[in-house]
């Protein structure tokens, strides 16, 4: 089943080149001539952190990473003023598609992530990065500042955890990850259907920042374990390592905020309710 994914990307890879490598060479003649020793630094680090599994996994291009992330902030910035003056739209069916291939997307995620995982052997934590064949199996109250800078910045940092170790370490992250996103886009699911599971909804932010520390926890025992406990052994990636700790502070200040504003509205909308 994930050959059928790592194809398909490859697929769509194929019939966007003609589209995207016209960009992709703006991008690198302007970092070039703009910043040469940027560039040249950004070259190294790539070229010395690369995976032995980059060749074998589509989106691996940096250039084509910022390419899309572009386009994704561009979207919001275009969507929202297109539709600032504008009537609402029914996207109903379309969120109902949308959640529930979320749901059945994460769910296996989850659950193919765990089970090579357990088969690897994996312990919870300081798991070193496996770099043989064996470790690599190919088996807008909405559109918020944490809601842009979670998406598009999520998917630059995980593009570079698989460029440089995606096999140790990485399976908690992503099992995690798509554990919370089961509950999360079941809970959307549920209200766009029209039978909304009320009690879900105020743990959901609650069950996000549990991950933030976990994988919080996770950062910090690695840094201990690989750095002070056992350095000589075979470590994972102290650049993928340090990412996550200081990556999962940010996510669990924005979140806490969110939470601490969602909980006001809903307090005062249940005032207003009452004072009618």
């Amino acid at each position: 089943m994930v050959d059928y994914f790592i194809d398909l990307a490859r697929t769509i890879g194929v019939l966007t080149d003609p589209y995207i490598s016209p960009l992709e060479n703006v991008l690198k003649t302007t970092l070039n001539s703009t910043f040469p020793q940027v560039y040249q630094n950004l070259e190294e680090i790539l070229e010395n952190n690369k995976s032995p599994f980059v060749d074998k996994l589509p989106l691996m291009n940096l250039f084509h990473v910022l390419i899309i992330t572009i386009g994704y902030l561009s979207t919001i910035y275009i969507g929202k003023m297109i539709m600032s003056n504008r009537d609402k739209v029914s996207v109903k069916w379309l969120s109902i598609m949308h959640n529930l291939n979320l749901v059945v997307l994460s769910a296996y995620m989850c659950v193919t992530v765990l089970s090579e995982a357990w088969r690897r052997g994996y312990s919870l934590f300081a798991n070193a990065d496996d770099r043989s064949e064996e470790g690599f199996q190919k088996n807008n109250h909405q559109i918020s500042f944490l809601h842009v800078y979670h998406h598009f910045s999520i998917f630059i940092i995980w593009w570079w955890v698989t460029y440089v170790a995606p096999t140790g370490e990485a399976y908690f992250s992503a099992a995690l990850n798509s554990a919370v996103h089961v509950v999360m886009y079941g809970y959307y699911l549920s209200t766009v259907l029209s039978v909304p599971i009320r009690f879900l909804k105020k743990y959901i932010t609650l069950f996000q920042m549990t991950q933030f520390s976990l994988n919080m926890i996770q950062a910090s025992w690695d840094l201990f374990y690989f750095k002070i406990y056992n350095p000589t052994s075979n470590s994972y990636p102290f650049s993928s390592t340090i990412l996550l700790w200081f990556y999962m502070w940010t996510m669990l200040g924005l979140f806490a905020d969110f939470f601490r504003k969602d909980r006001k509205r809903e307090k005062e909308q249940s005032i207003k309710k009452k004072g009618q």
